[in-house]
């Protein structure tokens, strides 16, 4: 049986006040060192980044990332914690 994987990456904050990277993909893009491109942010997490200030809970987005991850066949198999970030592994059979 064949796997492949698939990382995702996320920032942990423990404090409370909201940041700038909350509402803007090239801060958070910066942040992150240009590690993700800030288009990159906007297409996977499009709640995170919308317009409108009534923007969904992290949950549910994170919710929904899953889910369509799902679709994909991608299954969380591990989830990572070095310091404020948070690496979900994922991975799906490879029929070859």
């Amino acid at each position: 049986m064949k796997w492949e994987y698939h990382v995702v990456h996320l920032n942990v904050d423990d404090s409370s006040s909201k940041s700038e990277e909350a509402s803007n993909p090239e801060a958070a893009s910066e942040k992150l060192k240009g590690s993700l491109s800030p288009d990159f942010l906007k297409d996977q997490f499009p709640e995170q980044y919308q317009e409108d200030e009534g923007s969904e809970h992290p949950a549910t987005q994170l919710s929904k990332f899953l889910n369509n991850k799902g679709l994909e066949r991608w299954e969380l198999s591990e989830k990572i914690k070095i310091g404020k970030m948070l690496f979900l592994i994922m991975k799906r059979q490879v029929y070859k």
